[in-house]
């Protein structure tokens, strides 16, 4: 077998413990995506997830930087595609994002992920930056509305994150109403129409 072909199976046997992995972390949070229950879900010895990973956490932290990937890159294709530009098109990408069963993995591992002991709070923290400047780059090519881009991204992924977290823990919510509610505020303050240019005259 030549190195090439060990390779594909080391990259295919990577890629089955990630999966397996993110289903179960997505389904019950960390605890759920445990190397035995990993190792069963995908069909894989569970010596491989040290081999590959070097532990649990090793295996999570693979999970998280390949869910963020994914997301990015998902945004990203939205953000190409689609006809609106500015605030709303980011807060549609993400709408189009959250509604996809695979990223209940963010908001499964984030509650863990913000305690300071959490092994996966660096990694959430690095990926949730780069989210940011996805957002903030944005909005400097489509919206001359707003002067503080950086600062715009952090509270419109903030807002977007919590109403996702709160869909999680309230399936009866609307989201649908509470983004476009969301949009819409964002929409009337940078244009200075709002009541948050308002106050600020």
């Amino acid at each position: 077998m030549g190195a090439t072909r060990k390779q594909e199976i080391s990259a295919e046997t990577r890629r089955r413990l990630v999966a397996a992995a993110w289903e179960l972390a997505a389904e019950g949070g960390a605890a759920a995506a445990s190397v035995q229950a990993v190792a069963e879900r995908s069909g894989i010895s569970r010596g491989s997830v040290a081999w590959h990973f070097g532990s649990k956490d090793g295996l999570l932290k693979a999970v998280v930087e390949e869910a963020f990937r994914w997301g990015t890159g998902f945004m990203r294709e939205r953000l190409a595609a689609g006809p609106r530009t500015g605030v709303g098109a980011l807060i549609e990408a993400n709408f189009a994002l959250m509604s996809r069963p695979e990223s209940h993995i963010f908001s499964t591992l984030l509650i863990e992920a913000v305690s300071r002991e959490s092994p996966l709070r660096a990694t959430y923290a690095e990926e949730y930056a780069k989210i940011r400047d996805l957002y903030a780059d944005h909005l400097r090519a489509a919206d001359t509305h707003v002067t503080d881009p950086d600062a715009v991204a952090a509270a419109l992924l903030g807002g977007t994150l919590g109403i996702n977290i709160q869909h999680r823990l309230d399936p009866g919510l609307d989201r649908r109403r509470a983004v476009t509610a969301m949009a819409g505020i964002y929409t009337d303050a940078l244009s200075g129409s709002g009541p948050a240019s308002s106050a600020g005259a």
